[in-house]
């Protein structure tokens, strides 16, 4: 598996790091826009990347233990999220791309294998 740094995806989808907090290598990818769908996944330290910008994305992520957040849409990052995001030492990213096409994009860094049927 490859190793992928925030830096990796700050290059592929050319955003903005609001907050960089650890160099924990990326393992992997959880889209939602519904947090309970995120604290149902088994991945470790994983991307979260949603298109919500209120304090209980932190919290998720902080829940789950991923090491990173990227909010799409270029939403307004309140202050109180920015601030969990300092306290729980999770890195914040911020891109203009939708949700769908930041997945695509993050695509080339994590590539999906098809699943036997």
């Amino acid at each position: 598996m490859k190793s992928v740094t925030i830096h990796d995806i700050q290059k592929t989808l050319g955003c903005e790091i609001l907050y960089e907090a650890s160099t924990i290598p990326i393992k992997g990818v959880v889209a939602s826009g519904l947090m309970s769908d995120v604290l149902t996944t088994e991945m470790e330290d994983f991307l979260l990347v949603c298109n919500l910008a209120n304090a209980q994305v932190v919290r998720t992520a902080y829940m789950v233990g991923a090491p990173a957040i990227l909010v799409t849409n270029a939403k307004q990052i309140p202050p109180d999220f920015l601030d969990l995001c300092h306290e729980h030492h999770i890195n914040l990213l911020r891109t203009e791309y939708s949700l769908f096409e930041a997945c695509v994009l993050l695509g080339e860094l994590f590539p999906v294998k098809r699943r036997e049927k």
